[in-house]
């Protein structure tokens, strides 16, 4: 192998890991005002907030009370994307049967895919779905509902 080779796999190497770190960033800075809203309803819950008011159960771990913005806040359960309209609609179909809420999220801005969502749904119920679909299906998101 010369060295010209490895310098070519290597930079390969090195474009893949900052495209694997700038795409988790993108997560993350998805997800920043969801944990944010957590840990100011933590803080609430230490100083003697959520008095009084019984303690959410469950595998996950939920503030005893809710900022009131967070109350109100609905979520849909993204069970796909596709970049045709017909496989969007194919996928709604089949997951109607179970779930009537399923419908295709048209693109929008600058995106190209359509969207097959459940919802809206309270945070929840968002998560009761997305669960009952993990089981089922890969790549189960739950997002903020936006009407458009």
């Amino acid at each position: 192998m010369s060295n010209r080779q490895v310098v070519a796999i290597f930079i390969i190497g090195i474009v893949l890991l900052l495209a694997a770190f700038w795409a988790g960033l993108a997560i993350v800075k998805q997800d920043a005002p969801v944990s944010a809203n957590h840990s100011s309803a933590a803080n609430q819950n230490a100083a003697g907030g959520a008095a009084g008011k019984p303690a959410a159960s469950g595998p996950t771990t939920r503030p005893a009370s809710q900022p009131s913005g967070e109350e109100n806040a609905q979520y849909v359960v993204l069970i796909g994307t596709f970049g045709t309209l017909e496989q969007a609609k194919q996928l709604e179909s089949d997951m109607r049967r179970d779930y009537i809420a399923t419908h295709v999220q048209m693109p929008s801005g600058g995106d190209t895919l359509y969207r097959v969502v459940i919802g809206p749904y309270k945070k929840r119920d968002a998560e009761q779905v997305a669960s009952d679909l993990s089981n089922k299906r890969k790549g189960i998101m739950i997002q903020p509902w936006t009407q458009n």
